[in-house]
């Protein structure tokens, strides 16, 4: 059985640097989500969003932050543990 992820377009998520890859920065980010792939691998999921300007991006793109991020970590913020 496959367990799925169902992350609404605009939820905040409060990523540490460890939980995100690759982290040229090292730093942790707040992420308004625009997509996340609902079928992780390999504990890690693909997660498309906004670090700029919250749900209302102030950015030209459609997102401004790409990363593979721990399943652990949308879960904990989903959980309302983050």
């Amino acid at each position: 059985m496959t367990d799925r992820l169902h992350v609404p377009a605009g939820t905040l998520l409060h990523l540490l640097a460890w939980e995100i890859t690759p982290n040229p920065t090292n730093r942790d980010e707040l992420v308004w989500t625009v997509v996340v792939d609902q079928q992780p691998v390999g504990g890690m999921v693909r997660m498309r969003g906004h670090t700029c300007a919250g749900p209302v991006p102030g950015c030209a793109g459609g997102w401004c932050f790409e990363a593979q991020v721990s399943v652990a970590a949308v879960r904990a913020n989903m959980g309302g543990a983050r």
